[in-house]
């Protein structure tokens, strides 16, 4: 595996009082030395497929079993119960819904769940985004099914602002219980599907002042 190496400090020789030629040919190939290691990790950067070598946060969560939602219009965690990449991002210790950052900067999240319907009538879920245990404002999205025993994908992108040690989880809530987030075990010819799938990525420092949530 191939990785992106930080040049070390270059380690000068002691000047001379006087004029010399072999202190001058140290000093060039110390530099020289130095440059190129220069060279060569700015090119693993900014040339073809460079990218591969930039090591950014990044974690996928999902839930390999149903979640249901026992009371309407209450506000309940969307939870993961499996980890499939965890670099920099993890779920918060002690919890199964929060996703903790461990370096400051702008995140993309992508959600993917699975709504289930058990009966024809009209009703909606919600989801939106609580950071740090405090919801964002205009940060919800509805989808309303009205079939009976279909299901509905839901799609959730953004981005947003997490400091080192902040957390994110994303709140669901629905008008009737006969909505559900299901998953479904393996079978021939698919693999399982996941009733949540939650993607991370690192995209951006934080900008200099972070902006305030409407």
């Amino acid at each position: 595996m191939a990785f992106l190496n930080t040049p070390q400090q270059p380690r000068l020789p002691a000047s001379t009082v006087e004029y010399s030629q072999q202190f001058g040919d140290q000093l060039t190939n110390v530099l020289r030395l130095y440059f190129n290691q220069l060279n060569s990790t700015i090119g693993s950067v900014v040339g073809q497929y460079g990218g591969q070598f930039v090591d950014c946060p990044n974690g996928l969560f999902f839930n390999t079993a149903d979640q249901s939602f026992a009371v309407i219009n209450t506000a309940y965690p969307v939870v993961y119960d499996a980890t499939y990449l965890n670099n920099g991002i993890k779920l918060k210790t002690g919890s199964t819904s929060a996703i903790q950052v461990s370096v400051s900067g702008v995140y993309n999240f992508q959600y993917t769940g699975q709504v289930l319907s058990s009966n024809t009538s009209a009703k909606t879920i919600y989801l939106w985004i609580r950071r740090n245990n405090i919801d964002i404002g205009y940060s919800t999205r509805a989808e309303t099914v009205a079939i009976n025993g279909g299901y509905t994908g839901i799609n959730f992108s953004f981005d947003i602002d997490l400091a080192e040690g902040e957390y994110l989880e994303l709140i669901g809530a629905v008008t009737d219980t006969a909505l559900k987030l299901d998953a479904v075990a393996a079978t021939s010819p698919p693999p399982g599907i996941p009733s949540s799938v939650m993607s991370v990525n690192f995209i951006a420092p934080l900008p200099a002042t972070r902006p305030s949530p409407p």
